[in-house]
């Protein structure tokens, strides 16, 4: 611990030669969030975003780019975010690349994802900031081969934005979506939230984006339920009778100005089996005064100054769902023949 405070010290005293040796120090950091003590991974957490927030760093990175920029021809893409991304100036290389590194670790150690995981995401967002965390972890979880453990990191990065009180100004983000910005991350998330139907689901009500979310509950229909996939709507159930959800609650009062979310509720109650979570949502929904808006013609009223902006089509990002689960039904498709080819060549042996 000792060591921690130190390198924070001598940052603040030499940013640029400590910045210069990042590259050796990351490895001993990433080590350390294994570390049984949360004072520990607290401070190596501290020391991290330390030198992924360093202007020093920022100053040399905009050095080595200089030449290159000045080429004809050339540009170095900076300042030119990809669609859905968020600019994150503030940030130097090493911010994505210790999120790339972590999720490696929790790939590989399951423990340290179910016992250190939410813990150290929470800090992050701490000492940097909720809205790159998420983003930044949204678009690498959006390009990863292993579609298991992008749909299990999806799942645990959805219930700690629900519940932890570190994200309630990101929630509030997207709750609202008044802002071109607000949209921006709307989109990243969702591109990246599609390897998990049902996060994909709970995302579009938070955003009140209910008339998605009802188409989304129709293509459950082609989706593979299994009893994963009932738990975490089980789970779904639980937040919507939570205090993060009372707006959606007080919005069912307004039948027919919100009917695509009552057919997104009633949808997500014909999935479930006969079970607490089916009781507590059919006696939620009986409390809705007027039966008639099962309506598919009935509009979705939107939240006051929320204007879908042009950049943003909601055919697309349909389309985007339902091939990231034909890729996951494919992929479990393969995984289970594989299976039944190892057992079978181990019953000959």
């Amino acid at each position: 611990m000792e060591t921690l405070r130190w390198l924070q010290w001598l940052h603040q005293q030499l940013p640029k030669r400590v910045y210069k040796k990042a590259g050796k120090l990351f490895p001993a950091l990433l080590e350390m969030l294994t570390d049984q003590s949360d004072k520990v991974v607290r401070l190596a957490l501290q020391v991290i975003s330390i030198l992924s927030t360093s202007k020093a760093g920022l100053e040399l990175e905009s050095a080595e780019n200089e030449p290159e920029q000045k080429q004809p021809g050339k540009s170095s893409g900076a300042g030119t975010p990809g669609k859905g991304a968020t600019p994150r100036a503030h940030l130097n290389k090493y911010f994505r690349l210790f999120l790339v590194e972590l999720l490696k670790m929790f790939d590989k150690d399951r423990t340290l994802l179910d016992q250190k995981g939410s813990f150290i995401i929470r800090q992050m967002c701490v000492y940097v900031d909720a809205r790159s965390v998420y983003c930044t972890l949204a678009e690498i979880l959006d390009s990863r081969d292993n579609l298991s453990f992008a749909s299990l990191m999806v799942q645990v990065l959805n219930m700690i934005l629900f519940t932890a009180t570190e994200l309630y100004e990101l929630r509030m983000q997207l709750k609202d979506l008044r802002t071109q910005e607000s949209w921006g991350l709307f989109t990243t998330l969702y591109h990246s939230w599609c390897h998990n139907p049902v996060a994909t689901v709970a995302l579009c009500l938070l955003s009140q984006n209910y008339e998605h979310a009802s188409d989304l509950v129709d293509k459950f229909s082609n989706v593979e339920i299994t009893a994963g996939i009932l738990k975490e709507v089980d789970k779904l159930v639980q937040l919507v009778e939570s205090p993060i959800f009372a707006f959606l609650r007080l919005q069912l009062l307004d039948p027919q100005g919100h009917a695509a979310l009552v057919r997104t509720l009633y949808g997500l109650l014909m999935l479930l089996p006969q079970s607490g979570a089916f009781s507590s949502l059919k006696d939620r929904l009986s409390c809705v005064p007027v039966i008639t808006t099962v309506q598919r013609d009935s509009k979705c009223k939107r939240a006051q100054g929320s204007v879908v902006p042009s950049t943003v089509s909601f055919d697309e990002l349909l389309d985007h769902f339902v091939s990231m689960q034909q890729k996951h039904s494919q992929a479990k498709r393969k995984t289970t023949a594989q299976n039944v080819r190892t057992n079978a060549f181990a019953g000959i042996r």
